[in-house]
């Protein structure tokens, strides 16, 4: 869910794009995230 999210969050400060950077780090905070989240989940999944 957050990948999504930082991938919609991406797209839509990309078609609407000011110069600001600070909506393009919120989204590859949320991305960083959810790829963390996962990589989480198969280790311990790893280990059951």
């Amino acid at each position: 869910m957050v990948l999504v999210a930082g991938l919609l969050v991406s797209a839509i400060t990309l078609s609407t794009d000011t110069g600001a950077t600070e909506p393009h780090v919120l989204a590859g905070f949320l991305v960083a995230t959810g790829i963390g989240l996962r990589i989480e989940a198969a280790i311990i999944e790893s280990r059951a």
